[in-house]
């Protein structure tokens, strides 16, 4: 009697070593969940501070809901020029970035399967939305001096999100054999990748501020 063909993940699994990764990164059905949620808190936001970049046009003297004091306050940066680094509202790179997001993890739940050309892609994605965070982490900490709550909800969600997606690509080998090994090798350390790029954002936001501060 022929045996019955090994499911595909137990084959990835042999052939890959993908069994001795995290669970959040060892699978695209599990990673989708990662897409799902960390992009679905990045377009929530995104969301909020395109109804408050409507409402400032509108009423350009009234506070936002997200001015919460001195430091906290998203009219600067809407204002600034970093706000549109493309020549148009930040707002619209962030809703259609979390929405395709969104859509890809969705997708793969659905039972969606990607070739490696798309992952390639979305690599490419990800490392923008990395640049254009820290672009806009440090001109909020060192020019503006002025943190805008929306955005940094924004910043929160993409680590993670840029985080797991690039640990995903590289261990996966959409990345090449040398990213494969690599990623094999950060997949444990995921966890401490994204806490330590938490805390290097707030030292940064915090030496940014420090001389507006009064202790």
């Amino acid at each position: 009697m022929a045996s019955s063909p090994e499911p595909a993940e137990t084959i990835e699994d042999e052939q890959g070593g993908t069994a001795k990764l995290p669970w959040l990164v060892r699978t695209p059905q599990n990673v989708a969940w990662a897409l799902v949620v960390f992009g679905g808190v990045g377009l929530l936001a995104s969301f909020f501070l395109t109804v408050e970049y409507i409402h400032k046009l509108q009423e350009p003297t009234q506070a936002l809901i997200c001015d919460l004091n001195v430091f906290v306050t998203c009219g600067p940066a809407m204002q600034s020029s970093a706000g549109a680094i493309l020549g148009f509202p930040n707002i619209i790179i962030g809703l259609v970035t979390f929405a395709v997001t969104v859509a890809i993890g969705a997708g793969i739940l659905a039972g969606a399967s990607y070739r490696r050309w798309f992952w390639v892609a979305f690599q490419v994605g990800l490392v923008g939305a990395a640049a254009l965070v820290s672009y806009l982490q440090w001109y909020s900490a060192f020019e503006l001096a002025r943190l805008c709550l929306w955005c940094m909800i924004i910043w929160a969600a993409t680590i993670p999100l840029v985080s797991t997606g690039t640990i995903f690509n590289m261990a996966h080998g959409h990345l090449g054999a040398g990213a494969k090994r690599v990623g094999e090798k950060l997949a444990p350390f995921l966890l401490t990748i994204i806490i330590v790029w938490y805390l290097v954002v707030a030292a940064v936001i915090f030496t940014g501020l420090l001389p507006y501060l009064a202790f």
